[in-house]
């Protein structure tokens, strides 16, 4: 049976910690903040809950209006406006014109939708 070199076994079991302790750690980076807008989101089914909604260009206000939805018109929904809770990005069904619509004017998703007919 060959004999083996015990004090080369030794010192290799020595050097292994002894290397673990001197090699660099790079620390773990701080997490990134992505804005929700820039996210993909998953697309789900919209529809204008209220008597009208004009389609915004922007996700304000004084922005240009595209057109108008009425109560009814579905849409798909991309998702929350640049992380705002206010606005949801849309694309009309009907039109396909894609735009902004104030959130408190259309339903979207499983949670928000009902139906209503047979």
């Amino acid at each position: 049976m060959p004999r083996l070199n015990t004090s080369l076994i030794a010192a290799s079991m020595l050097a292994a910690p002894l290397f673990a302790l001197s090699t660099p750690t790079v620390a773990a980076a701080a997490p990134v903040q992505v804005p929700t807008g820039s996210v993909a989101a998953k697309k789900d089914f919209c529809r204008i809950t209220a008597s009208s909604a004009t389609v915004r260009a922007k996700p304000r206000t004084n922005a240009e209006a595209l057109g108008t939805a009425y109560r009814g018109n579905t849409c798909t929904a991309h998702g929350w406006a640049e992380g705002d809770a206010t606005w949801v990005k849309v694309t009309m069904k009907r039109t396909g014109v894609t735009g902004y619509v104030h959130s408190s004017l259309v339903a979207w998703g499983k949670e928000g939708l009902a139906r209503t007919g047979p």
